[in-house]
């Protein structure tokens, strides 16, 4: 892979800056500030994206995801939220059950996505110092309908999710872990006891958010590591890019013909900041992504 220029696309302003996607309806770069609990979105002009709605939700939000009405989903603090099409925000019951039957220290969801059938991914992270302990995190699916199932137990700190572009493998980040690992994936009942197959267990940096082009390979962003990597889906590494920012945390592909990187990163825990940590960026790295799948529940009458 050759070395694009990777442009700062915003003022370097949001502490957890994540979850970048393209709303190609609405021809709007979407993204959130976990722990401001903001969801935001920015219209994408030549190289910069300028902010056009900012909604603050009193609460961290992890992600966010599109609604096929038109709406939004959000993963919040320990549930959903959605976000109708004339903005009416509505929160979901509280997911502790589901995450911690036995009680816990603090957690918060984390990263999520759509899968091929509408349904909602979602990790979850400790907040408690020391998480680098025991591994109690887990991976949830929400159907439209609210039901709920655990996909996967024991992680550190459930990250980046991504599906190759036949729908038929998902991918799964553990941050502290320092693995990328696969499971296949179909509309039917997830298999809990086929093994997750783990394609990079070796990262000299804390992966963090990924994506997967149309072409099958996975773009992943090193909190810590001040750059962006690219690899084919069996972990083979393809190049990276380096970003203007000590801690990039998510990256996708944006803009009409989705041909553009989009990447986030944070503030947080910095001190002196040297560089433009806390911004968006973009490059053109030669490759086109995939559209996001969309939440088929709804946004205007909730599940719940």
């Amino acid at each position: 892979m050759s070395t694009p220029k990777v442009l700062t696309a915003t003022d370097p302003t949001f502490d957890v800056g994540e979850g970048v996607i393209w709303d190609g309806r609405a021809q709007l770069v979407r993204w959130v500030d976990i722990l401001e609990g903001r969801v935001l979105a920015g219209r994408l002009t030549e190289d910069r994206i300028d902010i056009v709605d900012d909604r603050h939700f009193g609460q961290t939000v992890g992600a966010v995801a599109l609604a096929e009405d038109g709406g939004l989903l959000v993963a919040a603090a320990h549930g959903l939220a959605t976000v109708s099409p004339n903005g009416d925000v509505s929160f979901g019951p509280d997911l502790e059950e589901f995450v911690a039957p036995n009680g816990r220290g603090p957690w918060r969801m984390n990263d999520g996505i759509v899968d091929p059938q509408g349904r909602f991914l979602v990790g979850t992270l400790s907040l408690e110092d020391g998480s680098a302990g025991p591994h109690n995190e887990v991976l949830l699916r929400i159907s439209p309908d609210g039901s709920i199932e655990v996909l996967r137990t024991g992680l550190g700190m459930s990250n980046g999710l991504g599906f190759s572009p036949d729908g038929l493998t998902v991918f799964h980040v553990d941050t502290l872990a320092g693995s990328l690992s696969a499971h296949s994936y179909s509309a039917g009942t997830f298999d809990t006891d086929e093994p997750w197959v783990t394609i990079i267990e070796d990262f000299t940096d804390s992966a963090d958010g990924i994506t997967v082009d149309a072409s099958g390979d996975l773009w992943i962003a090193f909190w810590g590591g001040s750059r962006v990597a690219r690899y084919l889906p069996n972990g083979h590494p393809l190049g990276e890019l380096h970003v203007n920012a000590k801690q990039p945390t998510c990256v996708g592909f944006v803009g009409e013909s989705l041909n553009r990187l989009a990447i986030t990163s944070a503030l947080l825990g910095l001190g002196t900041v040297n560089d433009d940590s806390g911004a968006l960026f973009v490059s053109d790295v030669g490759v086109e992504g995939k559209h996001e799948y969309r939440w088929m529940g709804s946004t205007i009458s909730p599940s719940w």
